[in-house]
């Protein structure tokens, strides 16, 4: 399983919250439960925002921005 985490911090930047903000306002969701973090009991999503035709992951579009970065979980 790949996680998206902040790319430099321990949290993610105002730009990496205003993006998500910006792709999730109003919009369809889908959430796929991934797993749960074993020490907070907290799901770990996949996100997507279905746009017409077009369905955009949330968890990628922030890797390539460069707000987050995979890891194996």
């Amino acid at each position: 399983i790949s996680l998206v985490v902040p790319a430099d911090e321990d949290h993610f930047s105002s730009e990496a919250d205003a993006t998500v903000s910006e792709m999730t306002r109003g919009a369809v969701l889908v959430a796929q439960v991934t797993n749960y973090d074993s020490a907070t009991g907290l799901p770990l999503i996949q996100l997507w925002n279905l746009m017409g035709d077009e369905v955009v992951s949330v968890n990628r579009t922030l890797v390539e921005r460069g707000f987050a970065q995979w890891i194996d979980y």
